[in-house]
């Protein structure tokens, strides 16, 4: 099955690149921007370093999952990326000049559950990132 094309978006936020990266770096923050987030830690007290290990659980409507992502990047002020279960999905946060940050996301390998459903994932999942990039921008835009 061919994987589909992976997804880009961007958002200006009011900030720099390097508290852009924090507030993204720490992971169990998401849940209060995304709106398929339920929760998200590291594990073991871990932190944002390339290796790291954290889990989070998402929903979609009724249905709720939970997975284990990898942090691949973390480089601050420039890239925090992280891939999710044994390489299902990439996920890739760049911090640019005046601080745009833009959201990668590309879909590695497709789960029987997904087979037949990708344009409905992909449909899902660009909602969610630019529900989550505006809700950061918003946040950050608060607390200046």
């Amino acid at each position: 099955m061919e994987l589909p094309p992976p997804i880009r978006r961007r958002a200006w936020m009011a900030t720099s690149p390097d508290r852009a990266y924090d507030l993204i770096a720490n992971v169990s923050r998401m849940a209060e921007w995304s709106p398929n987030v339920v929760k998200v830690a590291y594990t073991d007290g871990d932190g944002p370093r390339a290796g790291a290990v954290f889990t989070g659980v998402n929903k979609a409507g009724d249905r709720v999952w939970e997975s284990t992502s990898r942090v691949l990047t973390a480089e601050p002020g420039k890239e925090f990326s992280w891939e999710v279960g044994d390489g299902v999905v990439r996920w890739t946060y760049s911090f640019h000049a005046n601080t745009v940050v833009t959201v990668d996301w590309q879909l590695l390998k497709v789960l029987p559950e997904f087979a037949g459903r990708l344009d409905d994932l992909r449909r899902f999942t660009a909602r969610g990132i630019e529900d989550t990039l505006i809700a950061i921008a918003e946040a950050q835009a608060c607390t200046r």
